[in-house]
């Protein structure tokens, strides 16, 4: 995304992440969040913090409604960090996986039958708006069937991982394909950018962002037996630039080998990630990785002070505690214990 960053002030955009991170929320709040009784007091509770703006006046009494306040507010603050400085394009292409997230959730609506209006009740859309790329959205929403929202993704960067995630499906005929598909190339991208600016395993913001090379190949990993890709195509669908602990030999052959979770929980002992692990099911194999990312961002004020860093580091903070706000508002309304809910959520260590 060439020319949106406006001023490339670096030490005002690092200020003005040390504010925004003075506001983020305790354990205290959340300990008492998962014992609220309705979605509706949650958001009461958060007109009084930062995400007062996004949420507005108006009542919120759902969950999916709180969630995409939330994450306008996240959208928001991405889009004014990396307008100020953009860390060498690296905020501006994490920015990026809003929009793939919104791609992802069209082609599946379109792919179980769901109808325009369905669609959008599901998007977040800020980050195409801040960007002036509603339309990429909106065409491929609108179009009749699958086929169509495909193509109306021509002309546009997903046009051709649309492609192969619609072959994927039609020889698996889960939805799920899209995801694999258009989060290789979402992350591919933003390791690309972070490699072309000297970002490794040696560099703070490289261990920051090239952690997400290893949670996406170690996702689907895990997931390719579930979705019914034959071990070969997921083999080949594994990053093979910018890892950082999980080189993707070891990988390929626990997929070849049809491995369960309990043999990449082995693998992850031998790197960083294994001080993280807690469980050896899929998802907490997987949490892992994210629980390593965000100890990264916690320590980034003190190990990367005054740096840009901390930028992601922010991004990736406040991602999180949307993660959890949201996950605290859907088990509200679906009546979960809250000693459930709040084992659903994730906290830097």
């Amino acid at each position: 995304m060439p020319g949106l960053t406006e001023y490339e002030d670096d030490v005002y955009a690092i200020t003005k992440a040390y504010f925004v991170r003075g506001t983020l929320l305790d354990k205290t709040f959340f300990k008492l969040a998962v014992g609220f009784t309705s979605v509706e007091e949650l958001a009461e509770r958060l007109r009084a913090t930062r995400y007062g703006v996004d949420i507005g006046s108006e009542k919120i009494t759902g969950a999916k409604e709180l969630e995409r306040a939330l994450m306008g507010s996240l959208i928001g603050l991405h889009y004014r960090l990396m307008r100020i400085y953009s860390c060498e394009g690296v905020l501006d292409v994490m920015f990026n996986r809003y929009i793939s997230w919104d791609v992802k959730a069209v082609l599946r609506g379109k792919a179980v039958g769901q109808q325009y209006e369905r669609i959008l009740e599901g998007l977040y859309m800020r980050a195409e708006e801040s960007l002036g790329r509603r339309d990429l959205i909106v065409r491929a929403a609108a179009a009749k069937d699958l086929g169509g929202a495909v193509m109306g993704l021509s002309g546009t960067e997903y046009y051709d991982v649309a492609q192969e995630g619609l072959k994927i499906y039609e020889s698996t005929g889960d939805p799920a394909s899209f995801d694999i598909v258009i989060d290789r190339f979402t992350v591919e991208n933003i390791a690309d950018i972070a490699i072309k600016s000297g970002e490794d395993e040696d560099t703070y913001m490289g261990r920051l962002v090239l952690s997400m090379v290893d949670e996406y190949n170690l996702g689907l990993a895990l997931r390719y037996q579930t979705i019914g890709l034959p071990a070969s195509q997921a083999a080949q669908l594994l990053i093979s630039r910018g890892n950082l602990y999980l080189s993707p030999d070891p990988l390929r052959r626990l997929i070849s080998e049809a491995a369960q979770p309990p043999s990449y929980a082995d693998l992850l002992r031998r790197t960083p990630y294994g001080e993280h692990l807690q469980g050896e099911a899929a998802e907490a194999v997987v949490g892992s990785v994210a629980s390593f990312r965000l100890h990264l961002a916690e320590g980034a004020w003190a190990a990367a002070a005054m740096e840009c860093p901390v930028l992601a580091a922010l991004v990736f903070l406040v991602e999180n505690e949307v993660r959890n706000l949201s996950a605290i508002a859907f088990g509200i309304e679906n009546r979960v214990p809250k000693d459930e809910i709040y084992g659903l959520l994730r906290f830097p260590t």
